[in-house]
């Protein structure tokens, strides 16, 4: 057990004290290093938690259960759409819309999406570095409230963003 007693003749010395003592232990880097990952380790266990109530709460799907979106039906007889065949008097189709140009594109991975462990690397990093309502603001323009609830289509332009912020683009 540890106990810290801090003592004053007003509560605004004992709030000095108080205060001298965080600074001084905040200033020391590896009290520091070893407070941010006990609190860490705090959020995760209260993740794990959440996870595992909110999972004897859901369904019991299979792992490799996946609802795929119902196709849209097609157009009705005689009309023209984007599954029937052009008419020959149909005015052609519109060009698609181009990626607007604040939006990086993924970065090129092989296919494969930026892992967990690489985001929260890299989000931790960036919010140290940066400040935590910088990557907070990418999250949410990204639409995820936090970085393990971030979509892997959006992992690769979330890093991307990231490396951005010391630029002032994000």
């Amino acid at each position: 057990m540890v106990e810290i007693k801090v003592t004053g003749n007003t509560p605004l010395e004992a709030l000095s004290s108080l205060t001298a003592f965080a600074t001084h232990c905040m200033s020391n880097k590896d009290v520091w290093n070893a407070a941010n990952r006990i609190l860490e380790a705090e959020q995760h266990e209260e993740r794990k938690k959440a996870a595992a109530q909110a999972a004897e709460k859901a369904p019991d799907f299979p792992k490799d259960y996946d609802v795929a979106p119902a196709d849209p039906p097609g157009p009705a007889a005689g009309e023209t759409g984007p599954t029937a065949a052009p008419s020959e008097n149909a005015a052609p189709a519109p060009a698609p819309a181009s990626k607007p140009e604040d939006t990086p594109a993924p970065a090129p991975s092989g296919g494969k999406a930026p892992s967990l462990e690489d985001i929260r690397a890299k989000g931790i990093e960036a919010a140290k570095k940066h400040g935590q309502p910088a990557v907070k603001a990418i999250l949410k323009e990204l639409g995820a409230e936090n970085m393990t609830a971030l979509p892997e289509d959006k992992r690769a332009v979330f890093l991307a963003k990231l490396e951005g912020l010391g630029d002032g683009n994000a």
